[in-house]
């Protein structure tokens, strides 16, 4: 993923915020890290802004919620397409919906 230019700033922003990210009219783009946090706060908020800049999140449709959930690494619930850590975690939801009675073994090997 390539991340675009971008100009890092530090300031104090609202306390219930880490850093937002906003587009220049030459392409680049303004990172802000609030002031108010820690080294490895403030280093965290980098990162999660720099992910939205790698995954293209300023010019791909989307819902901010999805995006935010993507950027922080997880599986954005509103991407349509559910995802699961193991077979075991898949085995456990198609038991809670009265899909499965029985282990996923006996059904045959994973593709």
């Amino acid at each position: 993923m390539r991340i675009p230019d971008h100009y890092v700033r530090v300031i104090e922003l609202p306390p219930a915020v880490r850093g937002v990210t906003l587009p220049n009219d030459d392409g680049s783009f303004s990172v802000y890290i609030n002031a108010l946090y820690d080294d490895e706060t403030r280093r965290a908020a980098l990162e999660h802004e720099l992910e939205h800049l790698a995954r293209d999140h300023f010019y791909r449709p989307g819902p901010v919620a999805a995006q935010e959930a993507e950027a922080r690494g997880e599986i954005p619930a509103a991407s349509g397409v559910r995802r699961y850590a193991d077979l075991r975690a898949l085995e456990d939801y198609l038991r809670s919906i009265g899909a499965l009675d029985r282990p996923l073994e006996e059904l045959g090997a994973p593709m």
